[in-house]
């Protein structure tokens, strides 16, 4: 079997640092085997613009497809900027060779492509595998929004993560396709809260317990700049908590708590435990 390596986008510290405790966590009730976690920043548009950052990138692709390994992308943003990544080097053959150049090696696509999984997907195959041995919980009653990056939507339709996620979970799971606007908070704060907000209470007006994300980045925008994103919006609701994939399925282990979901470290603390 394949060595799996966790891909950590530590972009926005603390977002990232719940995601990756709380995968780890899950991975070792599901038995899934990983033996190292890779750090890079990802994920922010502006900085695909740096040659440097393309460097980095495909310097760690390939060579965890030399060493025979697969990646296991757990943020939504990694997985976008390494689908960009693969378009341009198919697209653009002198961009492809400045690369190898750059890293002094040629870059077989193909393999790298082969060499990438998505968490979800990774989580939904041992859940099945070891339900009928783990004792978990159902969500049951409980509704969540689903914020998924747009450039995703074909991916997430064809592995059926949604209808997976409900039948495995008890969840009702309103789908939102977005774009992530957390970009903007480096140049132009007020309309990264006037975008964002805009999808944020469109999930809340649903009526939607807390919400679910795969994207660091709206984690950022949605925890993090909670109250930013009101006073942006004149508006006085209740703030509604963000989980990521991992602490919304971690929920259901009769041994979890508030403690070990982290939920102490979100600025709107989750109350559903």
């Amino acid at each position: 079997m394949d060595s799996l390596v966790l891909l950590q986008n530590n972009f926005y510290k603390n977002g990232s640092s719940i995601l990756t405790q709380t995968l780890q966590q899950l991975t070792k009730k599901l038995n899934i085997q990983t033996d190292e976690i890779k750090t890079i920043q990802l994920g922010n548009k502006l900085l695909s613009l740096d040659e440097s950052y393309y460097i980095n990138l495909i310097s760690l692709l390939t060579q965890v497809s030399k060493d025979g390994n697969k990646l296991i992308i757990y943020d939504s943003q990694s997985l976008i900027e390494i689908i960009k990544l693969f378009k341009k080097l198919y697209e653009d053959s002198d961009f492809k060779e400045d690369l190898e150049q750059s890293i002094k090696q040629s870059i077989d696509v193909i393999s790298l492509e082969n060499t990438i999984k998505f968490i979800p997907e990774i989580i939904l195959q041992a859940l099945n595998q070891n339900i009928d041995s783990i004792n978990i919980g159902r969500w049951n009653g409980f509704k969540c929004g689903f914020i998924i990056d747009r450039e995703l939507e074909g991916l997430i339709k064809e592995l059926k993560i949604l209808e997976q996620l409900e039948l495995t979970t008890g969840l009702k799971i309103l789908p939102f396709f977005s774009e992530s606007y957390d970009y903007l908070l480096s140049t132009n704060e007020e309309l990264a809260y006037k975008m964002a907000s805009k999808i944020y209470y469109e999930m809340v007006d649903s009526g939607i317990d807390f919400i679910m994300s795969v994207n660091i980045g709206n984690f950022e925008l949605f925890d993090t700049h909670a109250l930013e994103l009101k006073k942006a919006t004149h508006r006085d609701d209740e703030n509604i908590p963000v989980l990521f994939i991992p602490q919304v399925i971690l929920a259901l282990f009769k041994d979890s708590n508030k403690e070990s979901l982290l939920f102490n470290k979100h600025k709107i603390t989750p109350q559903m435990l």
